[in-house]
């Protein structure tokens, strides 16, 4: 379901808080789209229900600055896309870019989550930042979770099809800062390598 203010989250969670209440269920794979602006109890609704948020964080860099002159204000553009409130609370967090909206760059995407700067180079509600690590995790782990393919995408197991990116070096040593300016070199998917030009 998209859902990009905090009205909307509101009703889109009570529609879902009724729905399990008829027809309880446990692994029922309820996405929230986008995530745009949130209430701060909204993250604990969202996880207690066992929803599921496929953010946008690039709305943090595209448009953080914007929102906070006109629109939002200052205050409710700081904590726009509270992806940090959202795994405090036990959700898991998907990332996408909602192409045309972001670019089709899923490690922009991550150091985004990570480090919340805008495009005027302020910081953002460090609070909402995601570990390095989570922020891996939502375009890999939980974006295949997110979309029911985690027994086959998202990480490197046996049984899981081998389709995954090379990279220059090691994120985890690179760390959230160096996200965006990872290169990738090549892909390996079906079986067959695919070196970048």
């Amino acid at each position: 379901m998209h859902a990009n203010g905090d009205a909307g989250i509101a009703v889109t969670l009570d529609v879902l808080e009724s729905l399990l209440d008829e027809k309880p269920r446990v692994d029922h794979r309820f996405t929230l789209e986008h995530y745009g602006y949130s209430t701060a109890s909204q993250a604990d609704r969202v996880a207690r229900l066992g929803a599921i948020v496929s953010a946008n964080p690039y709305y943090v860099y595209s448009l953080g600055d914007v929102y906070a002159k006109q629109g939002l204000g200052a205050d409710r553009a700081r904590v726009i896309s509270r992806l940090g409130s959202l795994r405090r609370a036990g959700a898991r967090v998907a990332l996408h870019s909602d192409f045309t909206m972001a670019p089709v760059r899923p490690l922009l995407l991550a150091w985004v989550a990570a480090n919340r700067i805008t495009a005027d180079g302020a910081v953002f509600g460090p609070e909402e930042r995601l570990s390095l690590e989570d922020a891996l995790r939502a375009i890999t782990l939980d974006a295949a979770f997110a979309i029911g393919q985690e027994r086959d995408l998202g990480s490197i197991e046996a049984g899981k099809k081998a389709d995954f990116t090379a990279l220059d070096r090691d994120p985890f040593e690179a760390g959230a800062a160096a996200l965006r300016d990872l290169r990738v070199v090549g892909t390996i998917f079906e079986g067959q390598a695919h070196p970048r030009p």
